[in-house]
C-alpha cells in the first residue's frame, strides 16, 4: 500500500511539469481547431494527463538501480489465467460458509492487489466513453492494448533498458487490468444524463471562437515576441562571435540595432508579406484586417506596430538617452562615476512602473470588453483603424456584407433554376442543412418537433424531418393539412415524396395535421429539438393567423415556461401570458426554462419580417436561425434578437449568380433612365 501512495505523490509532485509543458501545445490546438477554450475540456484533458502519469508511475516504478539486476520472480511470466484466485484459497482462510473470515480476507494482498489492478483502468473507461465517446467494444479493445503495454514494457525491462524483466508478466494483471476499463465505461454511464455533452462543449466552443478573444490574442503576441527576443539573442551572439574573430566590420553593428531589426522583421516584414498575418497570428488563425473585415494596408500595419513601440519601449529609450546624454554633457567623473549607472536604474525602474500602469489599463479594458460582449481593441488598432479577428470571423463579417432584399432572394433563386439547380433541390440542401444543426446539439437520436407550413419554407421543414428521421430521430411533424391539399410548390411534390419515402422505409417520422393545443403541447413536453419551418421571408404584417399563431405560442411557452409536469412558475406563467417575452426595445429576453428545447428556426423566425425586421404577435424565439443563400435586412435589427445566433447556409455558390442579378438591375436601371 506504502508503495501506491509513494506513486501517486511522485505524480502529484511531477505534474506541475507536465502541465506547463502541455499547456502552450494545448493552447495552440484548442485555439486552431475550435477558436476557444472550455473550462470543460480543459479539466479532461488536464485531469487525463494527471491520470496518465499516475498510471505510469504505478506500472513502472519503483525502477532498480542496477540495469543488470536478475528479480528472480520475474523471470518466467505467469501465463495461467486466474491463478491468483486458487493462490487466494489455498494461502488464506477465507470460507465462503464462514462469514466471519470475510472481513479479515480484504486485508490480504491477494484481494487489495487485484482491486487496484481493476481501479487502475476504470478511469480510462470513463474518460473513453464520456470524453473520447467510444463505444464499449472500442472500450474493450483499448482497454486490453494500454494493459498489454503495460505488461510488455514490464516483461521487456522497459523495452530494453534493464537487461532482465524487473516486474512480473502477468496474464491476470491483463485481465483485471482490461476489467477495469469496462468497469468504469458502464460506471459512467448514469453520468452522461447530468453532465453536459463533450461535444455541444466544442460546437459552444467554436460558437466563441469567432470573436478573437483577448488571452487569444495575447497567446499570439507572446509568441511573436518570443521569436523576436530569441531572434535578437542569436543576432547578438553571431555579432560578437564575428567582432572577435577575423571580421572587424561586425564591430559596426550596436545589439540594441540587431534587437530593432528582429522586431521589426517579425513585426513588420512579417505581416506585409503574409497580408496582415504574424507567425503567431498564422499559429493561431488570426489575421490584422481593417473594422469592415477588408485587407489591411501595409501602411497600417506599420502604423499599428509601430504606435506599440512608441507606447512601450520608446519611453524607455528615451528617457534612458536623454539621462546618459545630461550625464555626459555635464562631464561627470570621477567622485560622480557611479551616477550614470544610478540613473540608468532609476529610468529603468520608471519604465518598469509606466509599463505596469500600462498593461493595468490594457486589463481593465480586456475586462470591460468581455463583460460589454465588445471586441477588445488597443488604442494602437484604433488609431491605424485595425482590428485583429479570427478567420473565421472575418469570413462571417463578409459574407454577412452581402445583405439582399427579399424580392432580390426570389430572383436570384430563378437564376439559379435556370442554370441547372431547381427549387426542389434548393429545398432539398436547405431542409438538410438545417437537420444538420440540429444534430450537432443533439448528438444522439432524441425526439424533435417540426412545425411546417403551408409554403416552400414548410417544404424545408419536411426535407428536414426526413433527413432526421433517416438517422434515428423520433421526428413528430405538425402541419396544417395533409400533403396532397398543399397548393405551393415545389412544397407539395417534397411533401408528398417524404410522406412516401417515411412509408416505405418505416422511418420514425409521425404526422400531426391541424393537432388542438393538448396533443401539439404533448409532443412538444418530450421533445429535445424544435424546428420552425411555418412561415418564411415573404411573411409581413403585425398579426399572426391561426393556426399558426397556436403552434408559435405553444413552442414559446415551452421554452419559457418549461414542461408542464415539471411545475410552471408563475412569475414565468404570467410573464409569459403578458407576452414580456415579446417586448420590443434592447431590454433581454427572459432566461429559457430549465430542460427547455433547442430551438431552431428556417430562414427567418416565423412573426419576423426577413425586410423590414418587425416582430409580429407573436414571434417564434429561437436559438439558432439558418437563413438560406443570404442574409436579409430585417436578421440586423433590433427585434432579430428572436434569431439568436444566425448561420449562413449558402446551398450554392451565389456568386456568379449574384454578378448577373446586379448586373441585371443595373441595366434596368440604365434604360429606366
Amino acid at each position: 500500500m506504502n508503495v501506491y501512495v509513494s506513486d501517486i505523490t511522485l505524480a502529484v509532485a511531477s505534474f506541475p511539469l507536465i502541465a506547463l509543458a502541455i499547456t502552450l501545445p494545448y493552447l495552440v490546438y484548442q485555439y486552431r481547431k475550435a477558436g476557444s477554450v472550455p473550462w470543460l475540456r480543459t479539466f479532461a484533458v488536464y485531469s487525463f494527463a494527471f491520470y496518465l502519469l499516475c498510471a505510469y508511475f504505478l506500472v513502472l516504478l519503483p525502477l532498480p538501480a542496477d540495469r543488470s539486476v536478475v528479480v528472480p520472480y520475474a523471470q518466467t511470466p505467469q501465463l495461467v489465467p486466474f491463478s491468483f484466485v486458487r493462490e487466494f484459497l489455498a494461502e488464506t482462510t477465507f470460507s465462503l460458509g464462514d462469514p466471519a473470515t470475510w472481513l479479515p480476507t480484504l486485508r490480504d494482498p491477494y484481494v487489495y492487489e487485484a482491486v487496484f489492478n481493476v481501479l487502475l483502468l476504470v478511469p480510462l473507461g470513463m474518460y473513453l466513453r464520456y470524453y473520447f465517446r467510444r463505444t464499449w467494444r472500442q472500450t474493450l479493445l483499448i482497454g486490453f492494448l494500454v494493459t498489454l503495454s503495460f505488461e510488455t514494457t514490464q516483461l521487456t525491462g522497459l523495452w530494453g533498458l534493464y537487461e532482465h524483466p524487473y516486474r512480473l508478466f502477468d496474464v491476470d494483471d491483463l485481465i483485471l487490468n482490461t476489467l477495469g476499463a469496462m468497469v468504469g465505461f458502464w460506471a459512467v454511464g448514469p453520468a452522461l444524463r447530468v453532465l453536459p455533452d463533450i461535444r455541444l462543449v466544442a460546437l459552444e466552443a467554436r460558437e466563441a471562437g469567432v470573436r478573437a478573444s483577448a488571452t487569444r490574442r495575447a497567446l499570439s503576441f507572446a509568441i511573436d515576441l518570443s521569436l523576436a527576443c530569441a531572434a535578437a539573442v542569436l543576432l547578438g551572439a553571431l555579432n560578437i562571435a564575428i567582432s572577435t574573430g577575423s571580421f572587424p566590420g561586425g564591430k559596426w553593428f550596436g545589439s540594441g540595432w540587431l534587437a530593432r531589426a528582429s522586431f521589426a522583421f517579425f513585426f513588420g516584414i512579417v505581416p506585409i508579406a503574409f497580408r496582415g498575418r504574424t507567425f503567431g497570428q498564422m499559429l493561431l488563425k488570426l489575421r490584422i484586417v481593417r473594422p469592415n473585415a477588408d485587407p489591411v494596408r501595409w501602411y497600417q500595419i506599420l502604423a499599428r506596430y509601430g504606435l506599440l513601440f512608441l507606447f512601450a519601449w520608446a519611453p524607455f529609450e528615451i528617457a534612458f538617452g536623454v539621462g546618459m546624454l545630461d550625464v555626459f554633457a555635464e562631464g561627470r567623473f570621477g567622485w560622480s562615476a557611479p551616477l550614470p549607472s544610478m540613473e540608468g536604474a532609476s529610468t529603468t525602474w520608471v519604465w518598469l512602473a509606466f509599463m505596469a500602469l500600462w498593461i493595468a489599463t490594457l486589463v481593465v479594458r480586456a475586462v470591460r470588453a468581455k463583460l460589454r460582449g465588445a471586441p477588445f481593441v488597443m488604442l494602437n488598432g484604433v488609431l491605424s483603424n485595425t482590428r485583429v479577428m479570427t478567420e473565421a470571423g472575418v469570413a462571417l463579417m463578409r459574407k454577412q456584407r452581402t445583405v439582399l432584399d427579399v424580392d432580390e432572394v426570389r430572383a436570384l433563386e430563378g437564376l439559379i433554376a435556370q442554370d441547372g439547380t431547381p427549387l426542389s433541390e434548393l429545398m432539398e440542401r436547405a431542409g438538410r442543412a438545417v437537420a444538420e444543426e440540429v444534430r450537432a446539439w443533439v448528438p444522439d437520436p432524441a425526439p424533435v418537433v417540426v412545425l411546417a407550413g403551408a409554403g416552400n419554407n414548410g417544404g424545408d421543414g419536411w426535407v428536414c424531418a426526413r433527413a432526421l428521421a433517416e438517422e434515428g430521430y423520433p421526428v413528430t411533424l405538425v402541419a396544417p393539412d395533409i400533403a396532397e391539399r398543399m397548393k405551393v410548390e415545389p412544397a407539395r411534390s417534397t411533401a408528398l415524396a417524404v410522406f412516401a419515402d417515411a412509408a416505405r422505409n418505416a422511418l420514425p417520422l409521425r404526422v400531426l395535421v391541424a393537432p388542438d393545443a393538448d396533443v401539439l403541447e404533448g409532443a412538444l413536453e418530450g421533445a429535445r429539438a424544435v424546428v420552425d419551418a411555418v412561415l418564411g421571408t415573404g411573411f409581413s404584417g403585425e398579426e399572426v393567423r391561426e393556426p399558426s399563431a397556436s403552434w408559435i405560442r405553444a413552442a414559446n411557452r415551452r421554452r419559457f415556461e418549461g414542461a408542464r409536469r415539471a411545475g410552471r412558475g408563475r412569475h414565468r406563467k404570467r410573464a409569459c401570458e403578458r407576452g414580456d417575452h415579446e417586448r420590443r426595445g434592447d431590454r433581454s429576453l427572459l432566461p429559457k426554462a430549465h430542460g427547455a428545447p433547442f430551438a431552431v428556426a428556417v430562414d427567418v423566425p416565423s412573426g419576423l419580417s426577413a425586410q423590414s425586421g418587425r416582430a409580429a404577435r407573436p414571434c417564434f424565439f429561437a436559438d439558432l436561425t439558418v437563413t438560406m443563400l443570404a442574409f436579409k435586412p430585417g436578421l440586423s435589427s433590433p427585434a432579430a434578437r428572436a434569431c439568436g445566433t444566425i448561420r449562413l447556409a449558402s446551398l450554392v455558390d451565389i456568386g456568379p449568380h449574384l454578378k448577373r442579378l446586379r448586373g441585371e438591375q443595373d441595366g434596368q436601371t440604365r434604360s429606366a433612365e
